[in-house]
């Protein structure tokens, strides 16, 4: 036998031992992914010497995928409670269910937008008149104050003048006002329009004015100018 031969035989001897170890005595025990990572069964062996290993099989692995986050649950905000674990249920407050509870303000109803122009009006012209004129005004012996001028709404004054001498003149708005001081001689009340003024008094007003002779039997005159104003025509 040859110096080959008696190396070779103590080597087979020890592979064949592995194979048992691993089949479990020549049972097949090991599945043959185990087999192929231990190169048994491939003709790969190697004179003199082991058989190479195999690399174990690559298992193609599947991209992970998240779990699904249930709402209200397994959400950030729920800090992972499952969904069998709570109740979501929202606050009676807003939902109007207790007193004191705010109520949601109905919405305003919609307005539909109105143009709006903005026009100039004409100024419609305004005309004064003057109505000048005179009357003699009776003595403070009189029984009634004569009337100067009516109620008027057009009128914008009157303007009066004592033209007598040596009588004054007093005007009021009633003739009541117009009555003798206990001695029956000086006419007290409403307002004096003195003889010796030599303009006329203006008073704005659209009321009724009555005049009498201030003392004495003296019957003076009284100058009367009116002024209206009419807004109505061009």
């Amino acid at each position: 036998m040859s110096r080959a031969a008696g190396k070779n035989g103590p080597r087979r001897g020890v592979i064949e031992s592995l194979i048992d170890d691993l089949t479990g005595g020549g049972e097949d025990k090991a599945t043959p992914g185990q087999l192929r990572q231990e190169g048994i069964g491939e003709p790969r062996d190697i004179p003199g010497g082991l058989n190479h290993l195999a690399n174990p099989p690559v298992k193609q692995q599947k991209v992970p995928v998240p779990a699904a986050e249930y709402p209200f649950s397994n959400a950030i905000l729920a800090h992972g409670v499952e969904p069998e674990g709570h109740m979501h249920v929202r606050d009676p407050r807003l939902t109007g269910g207790q007193r004191g509870a705010a109520m949601p303000a109905k919405p305003a109803p919609e307005q539909t937008p109105v143009p709006v122009y903005i026009v100039e009006g004409r100024t419609a012209p305004v005309i004064r008149t003057a109505s000048p004129r005179h009357i003699t005004v009776p003595a403070s012996t009189a029984a009634e104050p004569a009337r100067v001028c009516g109620h008027n709404p057009n009128r914008v004054a009157i303007r009066l003048l004592n033209e007598d001498t040596a009588t004054d003149i007093r005007v009021a708005v009633a003739p009541g006002d117009l009555t003798l001081d206990a001695q029956n001689s000086v006419i007290t009340g409403g307002a004096l329009i003195p003889w010796p003024l030599n303009s006329y008094t203006q008073i704005e007003t659209q009321d009724e004015l009555y005049a009498i002779g201030r003392t004495g039997s003296g019957t003076p005159l009284l100058s009367i100018i009116e002024v209206f104003e009419d807004r109505g025509h061009r």
